[in-house]
């Protein structure tokens, strides 16, 4: 869970953001408890920092990262899953960061692993993005036995 999503982002903030406060600095004890709040207001701060000229090659670094780091998720669950569709939820994946991490997994499967290169990403507005796995958890259908 430190690679993929927001902490997989916000463990590498400190890397990239200039001025970023020191309690969302990996591994600042606030950073290493279950709660999510400080790591969302921290990805804010990466995607505010993603949107500022002087910061955004360095951010676009980031983002590669965590795509590299779902790029090489998926090659390993496809030892055990067929998969053929993904949906791409949660605030990382919003704007262009997301597209960024989105894109450099698509490349680390194609070049890497390129039995699974059909993997095709889907994804939402952002707006559904930022709260869509809570609402996607909500709509799960009950099970028939």
């Amino acid at each position: 869970h430190m690679y993929l999503g927001q902490r997989g982002a916000t463990k590498l903030a400190a890397k990239v953001v200039k001025g970023l406060p020191e309690k969302y600095m990996y591994p600042h004890p606030d950073m290493c408890t279950i709660k999510h709040e400080d790591h969302a207001q921290c990805l804010k701060l990466v995607q505010k920092a993603m949107e500022d000229d002087a910061q955004k090659e360095q951010v676009t670094k980031l983002y590669e990262t965590v795509g590299v780091y779902l790029g090489y998720a998926l090659a390993q669950y496809c030892e055990f899953y067929k998969i053929d569709h993904v949906m791409i939820l949660g605030r990382v994946s919003k704007g262009a960061g997301g597209d960024i991490m989105l894109s450099t997994a698509k490349k680390v499967l194609e070049t890497e692993f390129p039995e699974f290169a059909g993997i095709q990403f889907h994804t939402a507005d952002d707006h559904f993005k930022a709260v869509g796995q809570c609402i996607a958890a909500a709509a799960l259908p009950t099970l028939k036995k």
